[in-house]
């Protein structure tokens, strides 16, 4: 048994007194060495916790680190397929021009609409392995006219010879209709004419394309292509400036 102070009074109370004798106050009481025993328990396990948890952070830091920064997504890159073959870009498509022309010494007016170039459908041998030819429409203040023009001077066998000029007989297929026509060449010229102007120029508004037949000497026969889409703005375009001109 032991003494304390009352902590009201200052008396001296046994510990084993329930109250003070003097004030009646309640003595404070010992803490029992169990609960000591507790406490130092509860201590240990909390210090072994942090102490395994300060280890563990400081081994695992930079892991901590990267787990803790944001995840930035990557764009997703397609990959060109390198077995497929790049698209080749077509050249554009040969169309009708036009053209003006003023004789210097008359002042005289004339516009021509013309087709592109068109080759045999077959090469023709030396010396003609190179021939080509356009369809043309011409025009002035007086009229029309419809010609083929070549880069030499066609040696036909088909052809009556005239006063200055051959007379030819022969084919021209428009589209899928097959006409019989008479066709006119100044001697050694490099232009045959249509006589009917007229029946030609309105056959080459209508059809998409025209097949010119040629008994070409040395060659028998010699065929031409001529492709007459964008001819019917071309030949208006003509018709308007030889109105004004």
């Amino acid at each position: 048994m032991s003494l304390v102070k009352c902590k009201e009074c200052g008396n001296k109370v046994s510990t084993k007194a329930d109250a003070c004798t003097k004030c009646g106050a309640k003595p404070p009481k010992k803490t029992s060495i169990v609960k000591w025993l507790v406490l130092l328990f509860v201590f240990y396990i909390f210090y072994t916790a942090s102490k395994n948890y300060d280890d563990y952070a400081s081994k695992n830091s930079s892991t901590i680190a990267d787990t803790q920064k944001p995840v930035v997504k990557e764009k997703s890159k397609i990959e060109p397929d390198k077995t497929l073959k790049p698209i080749k870009k077509l050249p554009p498509k040969p169309t009708w021009v036009t053209s003006t022309s003023k004789d210097k010494m008359t002042g005289e007016f004339s516009a021509y609409a013309l087709s592109p170039r068109a080759f045999p459908t077959k090469k023709m041998s030396f010396p003609y392995s190179n021939v080509h030819s356009s369809l043309g429409i011409g025009c002035d203040k007086n009229g029309e006219w419809v010609y083929f023009s070549f880069s030499s001077a066609p040696n036909l066998t088909n052809a009556e010879t005239k006063k200055g000029y051959k007379l030819i007989s022969t084919r021209i297929k428009w589209d899928e209709q097959i006409q019989n026509v008479f066709l006119t060449q100044d001697w050694g010229a490099k232009f045959i004419h249509f006589r009917d102007y007229k029946a030609a120029i309105s056959n080459i508004f209508n059809a998409n394309k025209a097949l010119l037949e040629l008994q070409w000497h040395g060659q028998q026969s010699v065929y031409f292509e001529y492709d007459l889409n964008g001819s019917s703005k071309a030949i208006s375009e003509i018709r308007s400036l030889c109105s004004r001109g």
